[in-house]
């Protein structure tokens, strides 16, 4: 009987390859949606296809979703997966201009399921760490090969893909160009199925766009910021599980890797295609990017704020609903960030990467938390920051105040908030309180008409707290105060 062997490989600089746009590019939210479809299904596609040219059963495949996937081989095939895999990653490292990498390792099936993946972990990280120890190759060669940071068969591949991703029915594969994806042909192909269950031997792929007035295509940048309400400008939203590298190290068999794999990808793929057809949405978001355990999307800013919000309670409730199946289940919060673009022409590549690094720093400060408006908020506090937000609209609309009056009370948190406190995006607490309280009633002053006081009381409640005695400003005053300065329509 042949041993069996558990193979798994990934795919890094994933952050480098998105973000990488050349000037050349005149269209860059099709060259971000490409390369996002290409990230999203290569590790789907590979190991299909490799299945497929080893004439092996598609039920040998383990797990799979965007950057990684796990196969169970047959010991006499890891030699000739090695060669497939080997020259995957060559064109792979072409096709990104040698800004991705896929590197795989194996391991027998010895053991408890734990001990294999350990196994499988250090010996990835050995040859991500340690690539050149790893090949095993000529120092000078791999350094002539990483020295280029131009693509060497043109960036219009990611651009010509995203313009077929709307309407293809299946993605393909042929050996001549491993790396390469079309739609609707190659040597081999698969259905591209909208949601879990039908066709089971499809991949499971959401696409959702915001598509122009004809619906014939996704609509451009310029159009998507003018289907904001208020400013008009667009942005990308990023969101990423909590720990969930952690819970997969330690469940205790393949079937719960696998299990608890497939779980979180449909859970954002389903979610994700269903939240995007609602009447808020619909019209102004679009689905980028679908991983594992994380996300992306790109639409009109004044959207993404409320579909983060309901994605994170929809993230709760499915946590909570698999809390039985997973009793040691740590991914149980997610972390998301928006970032909004300067300008309309800023290209689509350069606010996904910044929507990342904001990401990382809502992760570094506080998991479970929303960074937007560079502060990071507890999800619980972005009700106090929209019900600020609100309060300051009905002093704009329906009481006839300047939008100015945003600016100014801006400026107090300029004044009082310290950087070391804005990194951790805690209260600060104010040294001559009654100072800030005059300044705030100042900027606000009292109207005629109790709805109107009452109205601007709340303002300054939202801003500073109840406590005259210990006022602190809070970073979702803040938070508050850019919303409701876009929501006027500030440019």
């Amino acid at each position: 009987m042949s041993l069996q062997v558990f193979l798994q490989a990934q795919i890094s600089g994933t952050e480098q390859f998105l973000a990488a746009q050349s000037d050349e590019h005149q269209d860059s939210l099709a060259d971000l949606m490409g390369r996002c479809a290409w990230l999203t299904l290569a590790c789907e596609v590979l190991p299909r296809a490799l299945l497929a040219e080893l004439k092996l059963s598609p039920m040998l495949l383990g797990s799979s979703s965007a950057e990684q996937f796990l196969l169970v081989l047959a010991e006499e095939d890891v030699a000739r997966a090695n060669g497939f895999l080997t020259r995957a990653a060559d064109e792979i490292g072409k096709l990104s201009g040698n800004t991705l990498r896929l590197v795989w390792a194996s391991t027998e099936n010895l053991g408890a399921w734990p001990i294999a993946r350990k196994r499988l972990d250090d010996a990835l990280l050995a040859k991500t760490v340690a690539p050149l120890a790893a090949a095993g190759t000529d120092i000078t060669q791999v350094f002539a090969a990483y020295s280029s940071t131009e693509p060497e068969t043109g960036d219009s591949y990611f651009e010509t893909l995203a313009h077929g991703l709307p309407t293809a029915k299946k993605v393909g594969w042929h050996s001549e160009h491993p790396a390469q994806l079309v739609w609707d042909g190659g040597q081999y192909s698969w259905t591209l199925k909208e949601q879990s269950g039908a066709d089971d031997d499809g991949i499971l792929l959401p696409r959702r766009f915001a598509m122009d007035e004809n619906g014939t295509h996704p609509v451009t940048l310029p159009e998507l910021a003018q289907r904001a309400s208020g400013a008009h400008r667009w942005g990308i939203l990023r969101g990423d599980v909590d720990h969930f590298d952690g819970q997969l190290r330690r469940v205790g068999s393949i079937e719960e890797h696998i299990h608890l794999s497939v779980l979180f990808k449909e859970f954002f793929a389903g979610e994700l295609a269903l939240l995007c057809t609602l009447p808020d949405f619909w019209r102004k978001v679009s689905i980028l990017y679908r991983g594992g355990e994380d996300f992306a999307v790109i639409g009109a800013w004044d959207a993404l704020v409320p579909l983060a919000r309901e994605l994170q309670r929809l993230f709760e409730k499915f946590v909570e609903q698999n809390a039985a199946t997973f009793p040691s289940l740590e991914a149980r919060s997610i972390s998301m960030a928006m970032a909004i673009a300067p300008d309309i022409a800023t290209p689509a590549g350069a606010v996904f990467q910044e929507a990342g690094v904001q990401l990382q720093a809502a992760k570094a400060s506080e998991v479970g938390g929303f960074r937007l408006f560079d502060r990071t908020l507890e999800w619980k506090r972005l009700a106090d920051a929209e019900e600020l937000k609100s309060a300051l609209m009905r002093l704009v609309k329906d009481f006839r105040f300047s939008a100015d009056y945003v600016h100014d009370l801006a400026s107090v948190y300029r004044e009082s908030f310290s950087a070391r406190a804005q990194r951790r995006g805690k209260a600060v607490k104010i040294d001559k309180p009654w100072r800030t309280f005059m300044r705030l009633s100042t900027v606000i002053p009292q109207g005629r008409g109790k709805e109107l006081n009452n109205v601007r009381n709340a303002v300054i409640t939202n801003l500073v707290g109840k406590k005259t005695t210990g006022l602190k400003l809070r970073p979702s005053g803040r938070v508050g105060l850019e919303w409701a300065r876009l929501a006027a329509g500030d440019k």
